[in-house]
């Protein structure tokens, strides 16, 4: 079936049903930002496979918005459809809810399936249509009606996770989650996302793409704890590990029932903006809801020292998989076949060398010349292109190991270099090290750091069009909230970033058509100065990759930042040499030569 023909379908059941509209999110029950293939409604409705996105159905018109990381893509994949791609001004704003209420009449009847948008969004919307007296529909799944090759719930075991790197057992976990709620007068706390799931008990899975996840829900009270799941995901030694530690299993389906069954006059903690508007709605009556962003993604945000420390661990052996993947590059372009993809699978296959290695983080992103301008270019096989000796090449990968999780941007000069391109390199790293050298007081927000980011880009009247920084996963999603550093200041960016917590520093630039520059390392908040004006707070580079100085323009640089770029490359150098070969060693060092 084409996309116009499920454009077609649909329309007509929005005729059967009397809505004039229908908007289909990128999300699924749970919310995630990666969804197994059973929920990718609007990847199927449009063929747009982007992670963020919203498709909008009337009878007269069918559009997509997104953002600028994904303009490119999606005019290439929306380009033989009926489906319009509508460029949002504002990134991650509901901008089609505005041209909603610009294009149709009064009393119109809009729908949405209640069980892929959190609840406070259904709320917002409800606000945003009330002055055109528009009617929300949220209990019509109409995609589930006309997409019948839909693919199963994934079936994969799950695995445990284990103290040994987790630092804590999920005891200890569920008994800090107690401790939050009780701080908040609550009796029970529903968990719908995958992420806090996976973290509170421990395990993990492989239902979601580059997310070590599984399809579940979970409800604790001040006794009890539930984890509803598909039980043959779970091997017959972990289940009794889980019921042994007090952990009742029940059907993924019976959700509802067990929310349907918390006793009236009881309180009930709730993260609306990470539980989907159908969960919500079968509350009983006589619960009170108290919602609050979960104490999980408070909890997990904070790394202990175990984790912290498995993390530097990580560091190294992802750090060494890059360095003999670059040197393999730096000697091998120009005299053998090397494409994007291929240049991405052995980067993977040097990861998958090191020990306790579990896969990729997401999808590689492997840009050669134009393509580095496309934020979120995602190499497959039709758009696989050969990699030359002269231009520019970006790599952002990362990798899950049971230790942690990575994150790296390096942007690396495979010959020739124009002025344009070393200026727009070194512009783009200054903000990095900006944010990298910062010294912070206590209760400092990453939107309040995002300017250190782009200053010497806005010297020059330039810009990106993406955040700056998000928080990262412990073997777990490798973009986690609830810090993040951008230029937002509601929501998330209201949260401090405070010692443990794990932030990306990517500053960019991208010429549509020519090329892409980023340089992104993780980072540890950590303890600095005290005194009579308070604590400070520094970040701590974990990442141990070198930056290609080749592409630096000195003359941009100040003495301060080449002496931390400089010690920096030292500290590379010391970490990672004795575990190389000769050759790769003596690569190395030169690549770390003072500046």
């Amino acid at each position: 079936m084409t996309i116009d023909e499920k454009v077609q379908q649909l329309r007509q059941l929005m005729t059967q049903n009397e809505l004039d509209g229908y908007i289909i999110p990128s999300t699924d029950p749970h919310l995630g930002e990666y969804i197994p293939a059973h929920w990718a409604e609007r990847s199927w409705i449009s063929g747009f496979t982007g992670s963020a996105g919203t498709v909008v159905i009337t009878h007269t018109f069918a559009g997509l918005w997104t953002d600028s990381r994904y303009f490119v893509q999606a005019e290439e994949q929306l380009a033989e459809s009926v489906i319009e791609l509508v460029r949002l001004t504002v990134p991650h704003t509901p901008e089609h809810l505005d041209w909603l209420i610009n294009h149709l009449p009064d009393g119109a009847r809009i729908g949405v399936n209640g069980t892929m948008v959190p609840a406070v969004s259904v709320e917002a919307m409800s606000k945003r249509f009330s002055n055109k007296r528009f009617n929300l529909e949220t209990q019509l799944d109409l995609i589930g009606s006309i997409w019948t090759d839909r693919p199963a719930l994934p079936v994969d075991p799950i695995i445990e996770h284990t103290a040994e790197f987790a630092g804590k057992s999920r005891s200890e976990k569920i008994d800090e989650v107690r401790s939050e709620m009780k701080a908040l007068g609550t009796d029970f706390h529903f968990l719908g996302s995958l992420d806090e799931i996976a973290w509170l008990f421990n395990l993990r899975g492989q239902d979601v793409p580059f997310n070590p996840l599984f399809v579940s829900y979970a409800l604790l009270s001040t006794d009890t704890v539930t984890l509803f799941i598909d039980q043959n995901k779970i091997p017959d030694d972990l289940s009794a590990k889980l019921r042994l530690d007090g952990i009742e299993l029940q059907s993924y389906s019976d959700v509802i029932q067990g929310i349907q069954e918390i006793p009236a006059g009881h309180k009930l903690l709730v993260d609306s903006g990470r539980t989907n508007h159908a969960i919500m709605q079968v509350v009983p009556a006589g619960v009170e809801v108290v919602e609050s962003l979960g104490p999980v993604t408070r909890l997990k945000a904070i790394k202990n020292d175990t984790e912290i420390e498995g993390l530097k661990r990580v560091m190294i052996k992802d750090g060494l998989a890059w360095v003999k993947f670059l040197h393999w590059l730096d000697s091998r372009v120009g005299h053998e076949p090397i494409t994007e993809l291929s240049a991405a699978n052995k980067l993977e296959a040097f990861r998958a060398e090191q020990s306790d290695y579990m896969g990729a983080s997401f999808h590689p992103i492997s840009s050669f010349g134009v393509h580095g301008s496309m934020v979120h270019y995602a190499v497959d096989e039709e758009s696989d292109i050969p990699l030359e000796p002269a231009g520019i090449y970006l790599c952002d990968t990362g990798g899950h190991y049971l230790d942690g999780t990575t994150d790296t941007t390096r942007t690396v000069t495979l010959g020739r270099v124009t002025p344009e391109q070393k200026k727009d390199f070194t512009l783009a790293l200054k903000g990095t090290l900006a944010v990298s050298m910062l010294r912070f007081p206590a209760g400092t927000k990453g939107y309040q750091m995002d300017i250190l980011a782009r200053k010497a880009l806005w010297d020059h009247a330039l810009n990106y069009g993406h955040g700056t920084g998000h928080g990262v996963g412990f073997f777990l999603n490798v973009h986690e909230g609830p810090q993040t550093i951008g230029t937002g200041a509601t929501g998330h960016m209201q949260t401090a970033i405070v010692p443990g917590m794990i932030t990306t520093v990517e500053p960019a630039i991208y010429r549509e058509g020519s090329h892409g520059m980023r340089t992104e390392n993780m980072t540890l908040c950590v303890t600095d100065i005290a005194n009579e004006f308070g604590q400070f707070y520094r970040f701590e580079t974990l990442t141990l990759v070198p930056i290609d100085t080749g592409l630096i323009n000195l003359s941009l640089l100040s003495n301060e930042e080449r002496r931390w770029l400089n010690e920096y490359h030292q500290r590379v150098y010391a970490a990672l040499a004795d575990q190389l070969t000769d050759e790769e060693q003596n690569w190395l060092k030169d690549r770390t030569q003072v500046i």
